[in-house]
């Protein structure tokens, strides 16, 4: 049978979830670190798909617990067993060395893991949500086992890794991929009462989405198909990532991890900003989840029907926007009033270009021509007193647009001067819209592997 392993630090609530999982108290469950001694297996089931889950001892390093040494070998063991992991980690703690420490221990391994953050039970607790990214992996799902917010999602995402499940899975994907095939996916995003289901109207031009002035009022992603000028899109409306100091706890405040998903679907993400409160740290970390996901974006400034209609002012708001979101230079920016529908077809535009930019191709000839030219105008620093050098560059199949760069000492290409040539070669080859990833590869290594 599938196996699911509960791994984490002591403390953070795995047997909480445990017993929430399989619907009873089996696991001990106290506010000490360490009651959990040995490991703890039962079946579970969830949308009629069988799988066992397993509750381990808290991971601790060194050997201050005289259990510690015990713990680990049975932690060590279950990794070896498990066909998953999900990492749970303490949301009202916040990330520690420790989760740290247990990431790179996962990391060694083949298994793929989900994080569960627990104890996310307080609106004050939502912000803590972003740091758990910082481990590395992309299924990072809040929960709170106590009050049994997120465990559904939780279970989805569990059941998506069984294979039975899978091939089910799969045929509706496939299906549904085939269905979109020539439709862009688009995802507007933003913070709360920004203006997101007013501006999915306007763009309908009918009222679709639920409109209001209460921050939170679209709870789930809405899927809704449109055409123009013989462009298919499909808009997910998603509930907006709302500030801490700003939500009351529900329903909604789950809604981070369904945006979240959003924009790791979309092809394309609208950015959409207040006019009259410019950029603000909440916008700067939903395109810091953008640039982490290397999408394709157009930024929205929103409202502008508000401000004074004067060049001075909108290029003052467009400098803000530009400064704040600095680490996405690629994503255009789009004046619009959502209510008046003004902007919408230069918004249109602007997702279509960004769409066919990230799918663009570029020869092999004029690639390595483009990186030629750049060399010439600001050659790589040196690495361990010897000069770093590209000997040949290939873009790779898929988007957003891959190069493949083979160099002699990959690690010597520091952030600076990477950002320096993605940044050079968006502007050589017409990727100004688009983000691009580069990949630094040893050439040796292409001998090395045969």
């Amino acid at each position: 049978m599938f196996r699911v392993a509960l791994i984490g630090r002591p403390n953070v609530g795995k047997s909480s979830l445990f017993n929430r999982i399989i619907g009873k108290r089996k696991a001990i469950v106290e506010d000490i670190p360490g009651v959990t001694r040995d490991r703890l297996v039962s079946k579970a089931e969830w949308r009629g798909v069988p799988f066992e889950i397993v509750d381990t001892g808290g991971y601790i390093q060194g050997d201050e617990d005289k259990f510690a040494p015990y713990l680990r070998k049975q932690i060590e063991k279950e990794l070896q067993f498990a066909d998953l992991i999900v990492f749970v980690v303490d949301g009202k703690e916040g990330l520690t060395q420790a989760d740290k420490d247990i990431a790179d221990m996962l990391r060694k391994t083949d298994k793929s893991v989900i994080v569960a953050v627990n104890k996310i039970d307080s609106p004050s607790r939502e912000e803590n949500l972003y740091e758990f990214y910082e481990l590395g992996f992309d299924k990072v799902i809040p929960v709170s086992a106590v009050q049994r917010n997120g465990v559904a999602e939780l279970l989805d995402e569990i059941v998506k890794h069984i294979p039975e499940y899978e091939i089910e899975a799969t045929k509706e994907e496939e299906e549904r991929k085939e269905e979109y095939r020539d439709v862009i996916k688009v995802a507007i995003v933003g913070k709360p009462n920004a203006g997101k289901s007013s501006l999915l109207n306007g763009i309908l031009g009918e009222e679709r989405a639920v409109v209001s002035n209460i921050p939170g009022t679209t709870r789930d992603v809405v899927d809704t198909l449109f055409e123009w000028n013989g462009q298919k899109f499909l808009f997910l409306d998603t509930a907006g990532l709302r500030k801490k100091s700003k939500v009351d706890y529900g329903l909604e405040f789950f809604s981070v991890g369904r945006t979240l998903e959003a924009i790791k679907k979309a092809d394309v993400v609208v950015h959409v900003i207040d006019a009259q409160e410019g950029a603000t740290e909440q916008d700067t970390k939903i395109a810091h989840l953008i640039q982490k996901y290397t999408k394709p974006a157009v930024i929205v400034i929103n409202k502008i029907d508000t401000l004074p209609q004067r060049k001075e002012v909108l290029n003052r708001i467009r400098n803000q926007v530009k400064e704040k979101l600095y680490f996405i230079p690629y994503a255009p920016v789009v004046f619009v009033s959502a209510t008046q529908r003004k902007g919408i077809k230069q918004l249109l535009k602007e997702i279509v270009d960004v769409y066919n930019q990230a799918w663009k191709r570029v020869g092999t000839g004029q690639l390595n021509r483009a990186i030629k030219q750049i060399l010439s105008l600001r050659h790589p620093p040196s690495y361990r007193g010897k000069p770093l050098k590209i000997y040949y560059a290939t873009q790779l199949e898929g988007k957003p647009p891959c190069f493949l760069l083979f160099v002699n000492y990959p690690e010597g290409f520091k952030e600076h001067y990477v950002r320096f040539l993605e940044n050079s070669l968006r502007d050589t080859l017409g990727f100004e819209k688009s983000p691009i990833k580069l990949i630094f590869r040893e050439r040796e290594s292409i001998y090395k592997e045969g």
